[in-house]
């Protein structure tokens, strides 16, 4: 019934979407590290206290998924210097322009985090974990709406999208503070229940948001059931394996039950799963949202 360009060429490659993956996991990595600043008095301070102990390590893991990450999104502008045109000609309107001004100063809270947590400078810490943790929120945010300002394109012009990125941000984010945990023998009771509760509601609203995307694009407009058909012919492997059974159907099992769920092991590779989902599910909306292209 439709018919898509096969030749069409997507000028976002996988450099975007692995760019797009790692900085939602180095932003979510900020918010559990600078928990105890920034939520240790709320709530009884549990995710304050089940994070004291990951605070420098989350925070140079942060900053590591960071320096990834710059390199990555210069290489897909393929010219160093494009990097400066959106904080140059700057657009009020652009994600693109914010985002390009909320990655550097993402950055300077991370090694301005690290250097007052170094430096025993206490009374610096609550207000970098906070103005660092809305840059962190920015990242996938701006990312999302990056695609959705596309009017274009009707897979992206969808005001979940950006919603959609950070809660894939959580699942990703997650995934890392839960290895880490594991890695370093810090995943005691009270981590383990801060990021339990994390990964089940974000594989549960990841899951609603998957739902609602088949509906619209089974019974929407033309374009998006076009899309529909390339996400199936193109990418059906990585949309219904890796995104749907792998990264939403299989750890939402293993966690569903309370006391499996809490199991250290289990936990953590549901969280993996839950990260591989979450890549795959970003590349398949980046990918075959460039493809569709209707000859009428």
């Amino acid at each position: 019934m439709f018919e898509f360009n096969q030749y069409n060429i997507a000028p976002w490659g996988y450099e975007i979407v692995i760019y797009f993956f790692l900085i939602g996991m180095a932003a979510m990595t900020f918010i559990y590290a600078a928990a105890p600043a920034v939520f240790g008095g709320i709530f009884g301070g549990v995710a304050g206290k089940a994070m004291q102990p990951f605070q420098k390590t989350g925070m140079i893991a942060a900053l590591i998924l960071l320096l990834i990450s710059g390199p990555l999104l210069i290489a897909d502008l393929g010219q160093p210097s494009r990097f400066l045109f959106p904080i140059i000609y700057f657009h009020w309107t652009s994600p693109l322009s914010w985002g390009s001004l909320f990655l550097p100063l993402f950055g300077l809270s991370i090694v301005g985090y690290l250097f007052a947590l170094i430096n025993g400078k206490t009374d610096w810490l609550k207000p970098l974990g906070i103005i660092g943790s809305l840059l962190a929120v920015s990242m996938p945010l701006y990312t999302g709406l990056d695609l959705m300002v596309h009017q274009g394109r009707e897979l992206w012009s969808n005001p979940t999208i950006p919603v959609l990125f950070v809660i894939l941000s959580i699942s990703s984010g997650t995934a890392l503070v839960a290895v880490l945990h594991l890695a370093t023998g810090k995943l005691n009771d009270q981590a383990l229940e801060v990021l339990y509760w994390f990964l089940y509601v974000a594989l549960a609203a990841t899951l609603v948001l998957f739902l609602a995307e088949l509906v619209v694009l089974n019974y929407g407009s033309a374009e998006k059931r076009q899309a529909w058909q390339v996400i199936n012919t193109e990418f059906g492997f990585e949309y219904w394996v890796l995104t749907f059974l792998i990264g939403i159907i299989a750890p939402l099992l293993l966690i569903v039950k309370p006391k499996l769920g809490r199991n250290p092991k289990v936990l953590v590779l549901a969280a993996v799963l839950s990260a591989v989902g979450a890549y795959s599910f970003r590349a398949v909306l980046i990918y075959a949202g460039q493809l569709g292209q209707l000859y009428y």
